[in-house]
């Protein structure tokens, strides 16, 4: 089974208004050995789980993972290496922001390990940038993709980010554009969504933040499926669009609900149960500082866990899945959990054209990928107990 490695850089040169992320704009002061001794200290007081599993991917997240020197993840990527049994195709990504990295950084990284980067360009247009408060211009935005290919780096994705204040088609279609040209092997492409506890969750609550209506948003999120789509990229995602094989592999352990450790400030981990268990997860503290303090002091830096009962399970399974264009297998949810979507209820969401059913799966359609969130939802809702349990 696969699993997966997750490792949180919490530190960015400024706080982007729309991320909700555990980030911490510090400028260009962070504790960057200390901060990765910790790092190196929580993966040993793990060891015991790395027993038995074969590691398939490592992410670096952020944050901005760019900031710190190859030599520091090298050290990182090693530690895994030294506790675990790593697959030969493992992949090892790092998040990279334009303005921290360039060809010489990024030919470190590669020496180090890292076989895939994810570039935060969001977009190539001034104004976009401007709004969504990124430290980079367009042309950081094309010189570092321009680098990584120099880098040698052949598995690269990209974010862009669409659906901001006042942003017409044209500029959509110019990042679609410029993006394509660049060659990636993977896009993803997100519609902005404005979370509580953001700069711009604050301003939208005030009023004095202003999105696209949503049938401007859904023209968006269509033209770009179908631009993508017929550049080459297929949808495997609700946002993320691959050539064929360089599906992002760490993204699909949280969409398949398998297994992966996170370390460092604020990670995430999840464990599948055993016998009669329905898995663990828990998060780790999320201040730098007191995650650092905990790792010295020779403890787990573990801010909540909890042991899931079936119904957190089999909904965390259907959200996260139900994520995927190839949809879910009905057949393995009722044989799983004991349960089986009411024929009625399912068959009202198909009406409606949000969902299609082909065999024993169950998909969300294009238009069902406009209102994914509360289609899923409905799905979830539509859940019953089966007969003969």
């Amino acid at each position: 089974m696969a699993f997966g490695v997750y490792i949180h850089i919490p530190y960015c040169v400024t706080k982007c208004p729309y991320c909700d992320f555990n980030s911490h704009g510090v400028g260009n002061s962070f504790p960057e050995g200390e901060y990765s001794q910790s790092v190196l200290g929580e993966l040993e007081l793990y060891a015991d789980y790395f027993h038995g599993r074969s590691i398939t991917s490592i992410f670096f997240g952020g944050g901005t993972p760019s900031l710190f020197d190859p030599s520091s993840i090298g050290r990182i990527i090693s530690k895994v290496y030294e506790l675990a049994s790593v697959s030969d195709e493992a992949e090892i990504s790092l998040e990279v922001n334009p303005k921290t990295a360039d060809v010489s950084k990024l030919k470190g990284l590669r020496d180090a390990g890292v076989n895939r980067v994810s570039v935060g360009i969001q977009s190539f247009s001034e104004r976009k940038l401007k709004f969504l408060g990124r430290i980079n211009t367009p042309e950081d935005s094309r010189q570092i993709l321009k680098d990584v290919i120099a880098a040698g780096f052949d598995n690269f994705n990209f974010d862009l980010m669409y659906g901001t204040t006042g942003e017409t088609s044209r500029e959509l279609r110019s990042d679609l554009e410029q993006a394509v040209g660049f060659g990636s092997n993977h896009i993803s492409a997100y519609c902005l969504t404005i979370e509580d506890g953001t700069a711009f969750g604050k301003m939208y609550k005030l009023g004095k933040l202003k999105l696209p209506k949503d049938e401007r948003l859904s023209e968006f999120i269509t033209y770009t499926s179908q631009y993508l789509e017929t550049a080459g990229y297929g949808r495997y995602e609700i946002s993320n669009f691959a050539k064929p094989g360089f599906e992002c592999r760490h993204n699909l352990l949280y969409w398949n609900s398998d297994e992966y450790l996170g370390v460092g400030a604020g990670a995430h981990s999840h464990l599948n149960g055993a016998d009669n268990s329905w898995g663990t997860r828990w998060g780790n503290i999320r201040n730098p500082s007191s995650y650092i303090k905990a790792v010295a002091g020779g403890d787990k830096p573990v801010d909540f866990l909890e042991e899931l009962q079936k119904q957190e399970a089999l909904e965390d399974r259907i959200i996260m899945g139900m994520r995927l264009q190839g949809g879910l297998d009905i057949e393995e949810i009722e044989a799983r959990y004991g349960v089986t979507p009411n024929t009625k209820q399912l068959a009202y969401i198909i009406e409606d054209g949000y969902l299609e059913r082909s065999d024993n799966y169950c998909k969300l359609t294009e238009k069902g990928n406009l209102f994914s969130n509360e289609i899923i939802l409905r799905l979830v809702d539509s859940l019953e107990p089966c007969i003969h349990e």
